[in-house]
């Protein structure tokens, strides 16, 4: 999903001509919600409208859990390489900031010792898309739309958006046991907000971000199972993630985060399969500004504490590359 960089206006050069330069590195995409890991640190900050930024992560897991829908395997190690892709745009709609997002998710998926019958101690391996997502954010409350100069001047304050995403399945093949696809739509809605630990945009920034979503999915209706069952329901998952940040200096910044879910148990034909998701995930984050357009952060997160024997262990890269055209914003203003 597209984490920001939160950085002031005033590392941006403004004296050289026609440059099209990024202001705050807006990495967003979520990417993650579907490998239990979440959108990351400082992916839904206010930032100027008229950005536009592309997020290339690497995601490493050993979990069991599936990597296409928040799907719980009690006995099976489960290994996934992914490399999403996320483009973003910020815009003003009313006066108030709005941000799209789209996702394309490239990657592998290996698991061995499923549980019978479907493929007890058989290694399986899956190559293609996992599932990608387009997104719309909204400012709620504190949410302004500001462009790169006006958002310079613009003191730090508590914001509250609404957020709506739409993931829609990748690679799939019935035929198989293993998919990087699920095969059925999810919908996600919830609130993302930000509450600043500083008072000016001068100031090392320190940010707590809290953002409760809950997923709906569609029936799977030609299961990879199929000789088992016709149709796989899941049930509604609610989740509740958390980063606080904070900016050591003008380049570098850490971050630990916290992630609750609950529920997205799945039902084979009506009957259940017993794998309700109930834990608390955690993890630490690192983040540098390489230059004006470019910042890069790593992640690491774990399991902390769960039901059903769930693990999950991920190490997370990102950059992110974002511009906005400061010559547009000075001929608009004059």
């Amino acid at each position: 999903m597209f984490n920001t960089f939160y950085l002031p206006i005033r590392f941006i050069t403004m004296t050289k001509k026609n440059i099209v330069i990024l202001l705050l590195l807006s990495l967003y995409f979520v990417t993650i919600n579907c490998y239990a890991q979440g959108d990351g640190p400082r992916s839904h900050l206010l930032s100027p409208t008229g950005v536009w930024a592309v997020n290339p992560k690497y995601l490493h897991l050993d979990q069991n859990l599936l990597p296409n829908g928040n799907i719980l395997i009690k006995n099976a190690d489960i290994t996934v390489d992914v490399f999403p892709t996320t483009l973003v745009h910020t815009f003003s709609i009313g006066g108030k900031f709005a941000r799209v997002f789209a996702m394309a998710n490239p990657g592998s998926v290996k698991a061995s010792a499923f549980i019978e019958p479907l493929a007890s101690g058989q290694e399986l391996s899956a190559n293609g898309f996992s599932d990608g997502f387009i997104a719309f954010e909204y400012g709620l409350i504190g949410s302004p739309a500001l462009n790169a100069i006006e958002f310079s001047q613009h003191k730090p304050q508590f914001s509250l958006n609404g957020y709506i995403r739409y993931w829609y399945s990748g690679t799939y093949d019935s035929s198989k046991l293993l998919n990087l696809g699920t095969n059925r739509s999810t919908f996600e809605f919830g609130t993302t907000m930000a509450i600043p630990f500083h008072k000016a945009a001068t100031q090392n920034a320190t940010w707590l971000e809290i953002m409760p979503t809950v997923q709906f999915y569609t029936d799977n209706n030609d299961p990879a199972r199929s000789a088992l069952a016709n149709k796989i329901e899941q049930k509604p998952l609610f989740i509740v993630e958390n980063h606080l940040t904070h900016n050591i200096n003008k380049k570098l910044w850490v971050g630990a985060d916290l992630r609750y879910q609950l529920g997205g148990e799945t039902k084979a034909d009506g009957v259940s399969d017993d794998n309700n998701i109930n834990f608390l995930g955690g993890g630490i984050n690192l983040g540098y500004q390489i230059n004006a357009p470019l910042s890069a952060y790593v992640g690491y997160g774990t399991v902390l504490i769960g039901d059903n024997d769930i693990k999950s262990n991920m190490l997370r890269f990102s950059l992110v590359f974002a511009y906005i055209n400061l010559k547009k914003i000075k001929q608009s203003k004059n």
